[in-house]
């Protein structure tokens, strides 16, 4: 199966410009968790249903969870809760993404 080498792209960027500013301490973006979990939804509507993945998107979306929680340990109170909740709210849509059976959970 052909996965399209833009939409991959697509999803590293959005990880870092969700990611990037965690990392920096520059705080939590919902507009830019938003878009990648838009990202992740438009590529697991490309593969569901297929056998294999690229191994660059099966580690980008593997490292997604760890290192977004990892980055709420720079942070405390409601902006960490909000990262731990955003970890989890991405580590679904991966799920959902990549199971055929799965439900999205919004």
């Amino acid at each position: 199966m052909d996965f399209d080498e833009e939409l991959v792209s697509q999803l590293d960027d959005a990880a870092e410009r969700f990611i990037g500013p965690l990392r920096l301490n520059d705080g939590f973006d919902q507009l830019a968790l938003d878009e990648l979990c838009r990202h992740i939804d438009r590529l697991g509507q490309e593969w569901r249903t297929s056998e294999v993945i690229p191994k660059s998107v099966a580690l980008l979306l593997s490292e997604l969870y760890p290192a977004i929680s990892a980055c709420a340990d720079l942070y405390a109170g409601d902006e960490r809760q909000g990262m731990i909740e955003a970890a989890v709210r991405v580590g679904e849509r991966v799920t959902y993404a990549l199971d055929p059976a799965g439900e999205p959970e919004m």
